[in-house]
């Protein structure tokens, strides 16, 4: 079993540098456990207050009476050495640091860095950080973070996880997946990664069965053997992973040395990893939040056949050259499909694939479900794609029509809805048809999970 678990799944949490005011750093953890119900113990640390927010406080960790399982730091960069080594000598063996001023800044800081890690070896205690966002325990309500993104939310509890080391862009995924209605199991910023790794996490989250789908946003890989055995592990688990690498050009490996002490450009082959794993790789969060959507939808591409039905004979051309120039098959009809489909058309509309369902489909809201149906039950695609864009007026209808369809069948429905009605989006979300606000991240998507890749 990983070590982690104690790091990540802890029953009783002290916040040093605790705050009464809720929006500082050192009060938005108290603040959000509270809001939220964390089911374990919470005691604030502060030197100058015995109230932090409604709950008793100490004035150091050497006060407490029995150990913590894990220590939280919010603190100056200047004090964290003479804590941990306090919660060393009480017991604790779980720590997050948030502070930077580290091997990120400086070759002063790579020695102060350095000097933390020190108090580590030989010891089974664990440090996340520093210069990290922390992390998040939705099934707890753990939250050893101080990040802006769930300040007004709940955090819906669901089976995808994500591991990075930026914690501003593990912000803005946690936001994406809220704005998205997705519940999360694990958020983990990993920063600098002193004593506490992108390969240690990934071994925890491979084996946490809270998690379905990781999501990962990689800058260095420091242990490159490591890393391939724990996305390995990943996989002989059944777990999806999708990432996003950053650093992959000189510029963006000076930007990363400068964020968290990463150096990119170090000769790993990450990509023949990926492959060798069976890692999804991504290039914006957008496209990892619509993949791991599709990744716990439970949804797969038999074959590489997509139907195309759209609203717009524009976009059904778009549509039919990006798919082929990815290596997808628009296939036409078949004789019998064709006679199949012919009655629920326009007179003006070609019976074709892609089929261009015209204006007319204002008029007849209903031939869009009826022609969907009878693309889906020909066996004749094994993914069928809708582009519709507006629609106002009958978007309700649509709605019903789309939430009709039988999502039992092997043949994923992805639809496009540019400028579609918020409230209709969210109710198709909650089924198993992945939405979109334009073609190339659908064409992405369907690419990236055809047989072979």
């Amino acid at each position: 079993m990983s070590t982690l678990n104690a790091l990540f799944e802890a029953r009783s949490v002290a916040i040093v540098g605790a705050s009464d005011n809720p929006h500082k750093l050192g009060g938005r953890p108290v603040a959000y456990m509270k809001r939220l119900g964390y089911k374990g113990k919470i005691i604030p640390v502060n030197p100058t207050s015995k109230m932090v927010q409604g709950l008793p406080a100490i004035a150091s960790l050497a006060d407490l009476k029995e150990p913590v399982d894990l220590a939280v730091l919010a603190t100056p960069e200047a004090m964290v050495e003479g804590i941990v080594k306090t919660g060393l000598d009480n017991g604790i063996k779980n720590f997050v640091v948030f502070a930077s001023g580290y091997a990120e800044i400086d070759e002063q800081g790579l020695a102060k860095q350095r000097q933390l890690e020190a108090l580590f070896e030989g010891t089974d205690a664990r440090l996340l950080g520093p210069n990290c966002l922390g992390f998040i325990n939705t099934k707890t309500q753990l939250i050893a973070s101080f990040t802006t993104a769930m300040e007004a939310n709940p955090l819906k509890l669901g089976r995808l996880s994500f591991a990075g080391h930026s914690g501003a862009l593990g912000a803005y995924w946690l936001d994406k997946t809220i704005r998205a209605d997705i519940g999360v199991s694990k958020w983990i910023s990993s920063g600098n990664e002193s004593n506490v790794d992108i390969a240690n996490i990934v071994e925890y989250l491979a084996n946490d069965p809270d998690t379905q789908v990781i999501s990962l946003y990689i800058e260095a890989i420091r242990n490159p053997a490591r890393f391939e055995e724990a996305l390995t592990l990943a996989k002989q688990n059944n777990k999806i992973v999708v990432a996003l690498k950053g650093g992959k050009t000189a510029a963006g490996a000076r930007a990363t040395q400068a964020h968290t002490a990463s150096n990119t450009l170090n000769g790993v082959d990450y990509k023949t990893i990926f492959n060798r794993t069976g890692v999804i790789e991504v290039d914006s969060l957008s496209e990892m939040i619509k993949q791991c959507q599709y990744g716990l939808s439970g949804l797969t591409l038999k074959g590489n056949r997509v139907g195309v039905i759209s609203i717009s004979g524009g976009a059904g051309v778009m549509l039919s050259d990006q798919l082929t120039a990815n290596g997808l098959n628009v296939n036409d009809f078949s004789a019998s499909l064709r006679d199949l489909v012919r009655p629920l058309l326009s007179p003006h509309s070609t019976t074709q694939n892609p089929v261009d369902l015209t204006a007319a489909m204002v008029a007849q809201p209903t031939m869009l479900g009826d022609v969907a149906t009878t693309m889906i039950e020909s066996n004749e695609y094994d993914a069928l794609v809708i582009f519709m864009g507006l629609m106002d007026s009958i978007a309700d209808s649509i709605t019903r029509s789309l939430l009709a369809l039988d999502k039992s069948v092997d043949c994923p429905v992805f639809l496009i809805w540019m400028g579609g009605k918020a409230e209709c989006i969210k109710q198709l979300s909650k089924t198993n048809i992945i939405v979109f606000d334009d073609i190339p991240e659908l064409v992405s998507l369907i690419a990236r999970s055809k047989p072979g890749c």
